[in-house]
């Protein structure tokens, strides 16, 4: 068996909408082979000079 493996997906914006889906569709389409065990989200938010900032991290566990 494969070892475990972690591929993390961390971007922060002031957008609603990050382009982490973009990202984690073209990292998928390159490794065709791998096998997924977990997807984990995770998620935090921080007001800089009023400004809502977001930080989302995804990280996926495969072999």
């Amino acid at each position: 068996m494969q070892p475990l493996r972690a591929k993390i997906f961390s971007y922060c914006t002031t957008n609603i909408n990050p382009p982490g889906e973009l990202q984690i569709n073209a990292w998928l389409t390159e490794n065709p082979e791998i096998d997924i065990v977990q997807m984990l989200q995770s998620e935090s938010m921080v007001t800089i000079d009023d400004r809502l900032e977001r930080n989302l991290s995804i990280t996926i566990l495969y072999r």
